[in-house]
């Protein structure tokens, strides 16, 4: 059996050591700089109306506050205001947005109606992550005079299943790559045999990012670790040197 030699182990241990440290390190992708999003209705085009784009529609960069009095578009019907608002502070990295909307109608197809009231979409976020919310007071989708009670206050991502119409998705959150949080009040999709269209009523986006001038800190641990083990291969090297 060959023997290693006790310096080509230390050595190897080090390496090893060291290869494990920097694989098991998480890549991580975030925003330079903080962003969001919102508008209260969109819509893909089905039967015979034409597709609805994002209104009112608010970013950030710049932020600000969109309004629209009334509007009657595509399967969207209302008297009351709709209201986008974002927001942010890039020497924060902080970022926010909300969608609102008191009363909306939906006219979906010749007997699929739908009525909500309440609508609300809010996220924020900092260098630390994302947080957000979409509810509703009330709401009712009706199909061929079957109606279906969606719930206020719903919990993230409750899926409700409405026959003849499709698939509803009440308080829809999910992030992507750069931690930016999206969410939607109401998203419904429907049947293909109805068009597979996507409506969308309260949606928000945000995104934090580091704070501007921020140096970015190390965890204490990951430190203590990291140090030990550029430690070992340091000690390794020294061994190696002194005995050959």
């Amino acid at each position: 059996m060959t023997t290693v030699p006790t310096r080509t182990r230390v050595l190897a241990g080090a390496a090893l050591a060291a290869g494990l440290f920097c694989s098991a390190a998480p890549a991580f992708a975030a925003l330079t700089s903080p962003e969001a999003t919102a508008y209260v209705v969109s819509a893909d085009a089905l039967n015979n109306n034409v597709a609805v784009p994002p209104q009112p529609l608010s970013t950030y960069p710049p932020g600000g506050t969109q309004t629209l009095v009334g509007l009657t578009v595509g399967p969207f019907a209302t008297d009351a205001t709709l209201t986008a608002t974002t927001a942010g502070d890039p020497t924060l990295g902080t970022s926010s947005a909300s969608a609102t909307v008191d009363h909306l109608t939906l006219t979906l197809g010749p007997a699929l109606t739908g009525d909500l009231t309440g609508v609300q979409a809010t996220c924020s976020a900092d260098p630390n992550g994302p947080t957000g919310n979409g509810v509703i007071a009330s709401g009712t989708l009706t199909v061929l005079g079957i109606p279906t009670t969606l719930q206020a206050n719903a919990p993230k991502n409750t899926s409700v299943t409405v026959p003849g119409l499709g698939s509803v998705t009440l308080n829809e959150q999910s992030t992507d790559a750069n931690d930016v949080l999206t969410v939607n009040a109401v998203h419904i999709v429907l049947l293909p045999a109805l068009g597979g269209a996507n409506v969308i009523v309260g949606h928000v986006e945000c995104g934090g990012a580091p704070a501007a001038g921020a140096v970015p800190m190390i965890d204490t641990q990951v430190g203590v670790i990291g140090g030990s083990l550029a430690a070992a291969a340091v000690l390794g090297t020294v061994y190696y040197r002194r005995r050959a």
